[in-house]
Protein backbone atom coordinates (compact mmCIF):
# COMPACT_ATOMS: atom_id res chain seq x y z
CA UNK A 1 0.00 0.00 0.00
CA UNK A 2 1.53 3.24 -1.02
CA UNK A 3 -0.43 6.22 0.43
CA UNK A 4 2.34 8.70 -1.16
CA UNK A 5 2.18 7.19 -4.93
CA UNK A 6 1.31 10.93 -6.30
CA UNK A 7 4.35 12.51 -4.99
CA UNK A 8 7.33 12.95 -6.86
CA UNK A 9 10.49 13.54 -4.67
CA UNK A 10 13.88 13.71 -6.33
CA UNK A 11 16.05 11.60 -4.15
CA UNK A 12 19.20 11.95 -6.08
CA UNK A 13 19.43 15.82 -4.91
CA UNK A 14 19.94 14.64 -1.23
CA UNK A 15 22.85 11.38 -1.72
CA UNK A 16 24.90 13.32 -3.87
CA UNK A 17 26.26 15.79 -0.83
CA UNK A 18 25.72 13.34 1.40
CA UNK A 19 28.25 11.41 -0.19
CA UNK A 20 30.50 14.60 -0.84
CA UNK A 21 29.80 15.24 2.68
CA UNK A 22 30.92 12.15 4.20
CA UNK A 23 34.43 11.89 1.55
CA UNK A 24 34.96 15.23 2.92
CA UNK A 25 34.85 14.06 6.57
CA UNK A 26 36.75 11.06 5.85
CA UNK A 27 39.55 13.20 3.97
CA UNK A 28 40.04 15.61 6.39
CA UNK A 29 40.06 12.88 9.41
CA UNK A 30 42.44 10.87 7.34
CA UNK A 31 44.87 13.42 6.72
CA UNK A 32 44.84 14.42 10.61
CA UNK A 33 45.94 10.99 11.33
CA UNK A 34 48.42 10.84 8.50
CA UNK A 35 49.44 14.42 10.05
CA UNK A 36 49.93 14.12 13.38
CA UNK A 37 49.23 10.49 14.54
CA UNK A 38 52.72 9.80 15.68
CA UNK A 39 53.31 13.94 17.21
CA UNK A 40 50.61 14.11 19.95
CA UNK A 41 49.94 11.72 22.71
CA UNK A 42 46.75 9.35 22.39
CA UNK A 43 44.47 11.58 24.32
CA UNK A 44 44.91 14.22 22.56
CA UNK A 45 44.58 12.96 19.17
CA UNK A 46 41.33 11.14 20.22
CA UNK A 47 39.68 14.42 22.05
CA UNK A 48 40.84 16.42 18.93
CA UNK A 49 39.42 13.68 16.24
CA UNK A 50 35.89 14.88 17.02
CA UNK A 51 36.53 18.71 16.20
CA UNK A 52 38.71 18.20 13.07
CA UNK A 53 35.42 15.97 11.79
CA UNK A 54 33.31 19.31 12.51
CA UNK A 55 35.72 20.82 10.08
CA UNK A 56 35.32 18.21 7.90
CA UNK A 57 31.58 19.32 8.35
CA UNK A 58 31.92 22.92 7.89
CA UNK A 59 34.24 22.92 4.76
CA UNK A 60 31.63 20.84 2.74
CA UNK A 61 29.02 23.42 4.35
CA UNK A 62 30.73 26.41 3.30
CA UNK A 63 30.28 25.50 -0.50
CA UNK A 64 26.95 24.27 -0.78
CA UNK A 65 26.12 27.43 0.83
CA UNK A 66 23.80 25.95 3.62
CA UNK A 67 24.98 28.06 6.32
CA UNK A 68 22.48 28.32 9.47
CA UNK A 69 20.13 30.84 7.96
CA UNK A 70 20.16 29.22 4.58
CA UNK A 71 19.10 25.79 5.82
CA UNK A 72 16.35 27.46 8.39
CA UNK A 73 14.93 29.48 5.32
Amino acid sequence: MDIFKGIEFNYMQFIGPLLILFITMFGVAFIYRFLLFKLLPVKLYNFFIGPIALLGFFIWLIPMELGFHQFFK
